[in-house]
């Protein structure tokens, strides 16, 4: 339920108090895919929310660049597949806020 599309854009820049164009920013890197609609609307799940979150910490709490988040996105893809949760581990301070 949680990859449902719920949120445009203008709704998830909202609720993460960033401006659109870094989410756009974020796509254009790889680090999101949100859906895209009949017609070619971003659609953000509670998934995408809550990766964004985690973008966000990475560049605005642990001085992170956008292709430093991308290499940690990747380890973490990886180490999930293996049973291990490589957030926690490395970033136990990270905690998902209520945005709504």
């Amino acid at each position: 339920m949680n990859d449902k599309p719920l949120f445009t854009i203008s709704i998830a820049a909202d609720l993460l108090k960033t401006h659109p164009r870094t989410l756009m920013a974020y796509e254009r890197e790889k680090l999101i895919s949100p859906y895209r609609s009949g017609s070619k609307r971003r659609i953000y799940s509670q998934n995408d929310i809550d990766r964004i979150q985690f973008i966000q910490f990475l560049t605005q709490k642990k001085s992170v660049n956008l292709a430093g988040v991308k290499i940690i996105l990747d380890a973490i893809k990886k180490a999930k597949k293996n049973n291990l949760n490589l957030k926690k581990e490395l970033f136990p301070e990270f905690k998902l806020k209520n945005l709504y």
